[in-house]
């Protein structure tokens, strides 16, 4: 019987799967070859044998714990180390490295479960870790401690026996005193700066801090997972009307605003009604990509704002941080509204509850004047209740009292030039009566002197004008003498005074008033009206006395 036309058609169809899967084993089979291939030629690397180990790690992993999460995990594990050992051989360093550091990161990852699921992680049990687990872990954690990595101790209560704060441009440490030493606030900070002085003055204090660029960093470090507050204070200079106020432009503002709304959306918390979150996936920007616009700005300093809204969302974007609560950011009281509002647009947008601001004179706190705005966001769903306003202006000190000098003296801040006789001024202005709180401090204060004699004051002056003890350690770093340099580390730094006022609103400390009124009657000597006052002793096995004898 002849084959026709339809039976032909019909074998040829049959025959196509068969040709498909021998087809398919052929290149399968082609494949692994080339693999081997270029696992033998690369053989050594330690990039590739990270891989490797990661990958019989998380196999390891899968079995121990089947199911598609973990199954997953190893087969891209699997995945890697042909495509790690193609990248060594190509050439394509950069590739090399990322894919090592994935790699490690998720040997860390193992290692971190595998030691929380052996109970609390007490400071005796990261003590006793043996040196390579230590290694791996201060390389997951860098430039953040170890301990970092794991979560707070809580009370019977569930409450976090010290929370976490980061502070980001930290300086030398007015924020760091508020909270430590005016609160008294059982807290474990950890502060950022590029300034080699600063950071050097605040270690000298006893504040931790790492010297380090904030765009150099990771907002998603896993270190930062268990974070309660995140504190920023970029520099004014771009905004204040003192300076050139480049940051004011209107170019540079449609730029900064524009990084912010990216922000977002490279977060994962740009709204999107048909998503189960509510959200739209992330755009898959990296934080350099959002970050690239602000090259465009004239002044570098006003791009730093940016940050306020990165490290923030980066933190949360991370896979399971859920701690963060609250924000605050200090800025000069010339911020442009337009940046203000689009920060608490997508801080709002992302599940902050209540955002508000407060633009604030340190010399209602007791100290020089330096007005400020100050800004923060909570995502908690209720309100603080702690105003961040004196019920009345708390008293602060003459520049003579501060000083140290007799009353009735004119201090210059542009330097010592002649006295108009008719006004009793120095000539080009700058002078001011030593009987007033002082005016902003501010970089040139070294060079502040009497009008008449020419003395002129000290760094420990400077700092207490400011909020800081007589003794405080500043520390210049580098070449001279540095007058000018720790000058400008105190005319940058956030009044103690207010930071307490601020952090005494986020903690909910009720009695942030009256410890601020203590710390400046302390600091200067004067009366500052009600205080702290020493908690009554109760007897409660009070005794009572004998009977008095009498005559019969």
């Amino acid at each position: 019987m002849g084959i026709t036309h339809a039976s032909a058609g019909g074998m040829l169809n049959l025959l196509r799967p068969a040709t498909a899967n021998a087809d398919f084993a052929a290149d399968a089979a082609a494949q692994e070859a080339d693999d081997a291939a270029a696992l033998a030629a690369a053989a050594g690397h330690p990039a590739l044998i990270e891989c490797q180990t990661a990958a019989a790690l998380l196999t390891e992993f899968a079995d121990l714990n089947p199911d598609e999460q973990s199954e997953e995990w190893a087969f891209g594990a699997v995945e890697r180390i042909a495509e790690c050992a193609y990248a060594v051989n190509d050439g394509y360093e950069e590739r090399v490295e990322e894919l090592a550091r994935e790699a490690r990161g998720e040997r860390a990852a193992v290692a971190l479960g595998r030691i929380e699921s052996q109970g609390p992680v007490t400071a005796e049990r990261l003590a006793a870790l043996d040196d390579e687990t230590r290694r791996l872990l201060e390389w997951y954690a860098a430039p953040f401690p170890i301990e970092w990595l794991f979560a707070p101790e809580r009370d019977t209560f569930g409450r976090i026996l010290r929370k976490r704060v980061i502070v980001l441009f930290h300086g030398p440490g007015g924020l760091s005193l508020g909270l430590r030493d005016i609160l008294g606030a059982d807290v474990d900070i950890i502060g950022i700066d590029l300034d080699g002085g600063a950071v050097a003055t605040a270690v000298a204090a006893g504040l931790r801090v790492i010297h380090a660029d904030v765009t150099a960093l990771d907002p998603e470090n896993p270190a930062l997972q268990f974070v309660s507050i995140i504190a920023l204070t970029p520099p004014c200079q771009a905004f204040t009307p003192s300076g050139l106020g480049k940051g004011r432009y209107t170019a540079s503002i449609d730029v900064i605003c524009r990084v912010i709304w990216e922000a977002g959306a490279a977060a994962g918390f740009l709204p999107w009604e048909h998503s189960e979150t509510g959200y739209a996936p992330r755009s898959g920007d990296t934080w350099d990509e959002v970050r690239a616009p602000l090259a465009e700005l004239e002044d570098p300093r006003a791009g730093l704002m940016a940050e306020v809204i990165i490290w923030p969302l980066g933190m949360l974007a991370r896979p399971g941080n859920n701690l963060l609560e609250c924000v605050m950011v200090e800025q000069s009281s010339a911020l442009p509204k337009q940046i203000e509002e689009a920060l608490f647009g997508e801080l709002t947008q992302a599940g902050w509850h209540t955002t508000e601001a407060w633009t604030l004179d340190a010399v209602d706190y007791g100290a020089s004047h330096r007005k400020r705005r100050f800004m923060t966001a909570h995502r908690g769903a209720e309100t603080p209740f702690v105003d961040v306003v004196p019920a009345a202006p708390i008293p602060a000190p003459t520049f003579a009292e501060v000083v140290g000098w007799s009353t009735g003296r004119i201090y210059l801040t542009r330097g010592h030039r002649p006295v108009d006789p008719a006004t009793g001024r120095a000539k080009g202005g700058g002078s001011r009566s030593a009987d007033l709180p002082s005016t902003c401090v501010t970089a040139t204060a070294y060079g502040w002197a009497d009008s008449e004699t020419g003395e002129t004051i000290s760094q420990s002056d400077i700092g207490r004008l400011v909020g800081f003890p007589a003794d405080y350690p500043w520390t210049h770093v580098g070449r001279g003498r540095g007058v000018r340099n720790v000058a400008q580390q105190a005319a940058d730094a956030v009044c103690p005074m207010v930071s307490a006022a601020i952090f005494g609103r986020i903690l909910g400390d009720a009695n942030w008033e009256d410890k601020v009124r203590a710390y400046v009657h302390e600091l200067y000597g004067i009366d500052t009206g009600t205080m702290i006052a020493e908690p009554e002793q109760l007897n409660l096995f009070v005794q009572e006395p004998a009977p008095t004898a009498t005559a019969a």
